[in-house]
Parts: structure tokens; C-alpha cells; sequence
């Protein structure tokens, strides 16, 4: 088991997934419902989409290891639905990375084809047509397809911090179930 200064090591780990998936989550969040906000927080949340699945992976790592030398015959049932939460939560993320980087993608697309037009005529008065003079002849299309791309990663989203909150809980019961009163 890997231990640092003597203590096993997965206890001091997973404070990583328990913070970045929440950045995660919220700053997710902020990105797909608040638009103005995409072009500032963007990279950052594309580093915690990439980050945040390393970590809840080191959790697990370490998890196991620390499951392992205490239960040397078998995990018990507690230990094994905390695992369980944890590749979840694992697979939830891993899921959201491609979701997360088409959907940014189709949004650095739609503000350069903004920004290529400056000024460019209303829409039309059906509202479907690119405007008149618009060099985005996707722009349609590209909506219904991030509206879809959006939808998904907010699903995403919303499942990882369920799953954030499921593992924490039963490892929290493990360790500190029946003793603070």
C-alpha cells in the first residue's frame, strides 16, 4: 500500500476528486447556462473536464489498495458499493470529455462565424435562416446541434456530482458512521 509519512495514501487523495469535480460541475455548469461567460471561464473548464477524471482514477487507485490491505480476504459490502459509486462517477466523467469538447467546439465555431460577419443583418423574419449576408451557412444547424451536445453534458454534469456526492457519503459512513454523536 502506498503511504506517505506513514499514512496510507488514499485518505489525502481524495480530497482531489472532491474538489475538481466540483469545480467541474460548477463551472460547467456557468459555461453551457450563462453564454457570456463561455470565452472567459472556457479553458479552464476544459482543463477541470480533462483533470477531474485523473483524479476521481488516483481515488480509485488508491482506494483499492487501501480496501485491500484492510480486507485481505474480500471487501465487505460497504467497501464495495463505495467502489462501485466511485467507477461511476469515473465512467460518468470519461463519458462527458468528448460531449464537453464538441459542444466547445461548435460554440468557438458559432463566435468565429460571429465574429467574421461584425455586423451582420438580423435574422430573417422566420427565425430558422441564417441572416442575410452571414458567412454561417450552418448556423441552424449548429444551434440544434449544440442544444442537443448542451443538453447532454448538462445530463453529464448533473449525474457526476450525484455520483460525487453518493461516493463521498458511503466513504464518509465507512469512516466516521456511529462515531461523532
Amino acid at each position: 500500500m502506498t503511504t506517505i509519512l506513514d499514512l496510507p495514501l488514499h485518505p489525502l487523495v481524495v480530497h482531489a476528486p472532491i474538489i475538481l469535480v466540483g469545480l467541474l460541475v460548477l463551472g460547467g455548469l456557468c459555461y453551457l447556462l450563462i453564454p457570456p461567460l463561455r470565452q472567459r471561464i472556457g479553458w479552464a473548464v476544459a482543463a477541470l473536464v480533462l483533470i477531474a477524471p485523473l483524479s476521481v482514477f488516483g481515488g480509485i487507485f488508491t482506494g483499492r489498495q487501501l480496501a485491500d490491505y484492510n480486507e485481505p480476504d474480500g471487501w465487505d459490502q460497504a467497501v464495495s458499493q463505495h467502489h462501485d459509486y466511485a467507477f461511476w462517477l469515473l465512467w460518468t466523467l470519461v463519458a462527458l470529455v468528448p460531449v464537453w469538447f464538441l459542444f466547445a467546439g461548435l460554440d468557438r465555431g458559432r463566435r468565429a462565424a460571429r465574429a467574421r460577419d461584425g455586423a451582420a443583418p438580423a435574422p430573417a423574419a422566420d427565425g430558422d435562416a441564417a441572416p442575410a449576408g452571414s458567412s454561417d451557412p450552418a448556423a441552424t444547424g449548429r444551434r440544434i446541434v449544440m442544444f442537443i451536445f448542451g443538453v447532454v453534458a448538462l445530463a453529464l454534469l448533473l449525474l457526476a456530482a450525484w455520483w460525487l456526492f453518493k461516493t463521498g457519503h458511503a466513504g464518509a459512513e465507512m469512516t466516521w458512521g456511529g462515531l461523532v454523536r
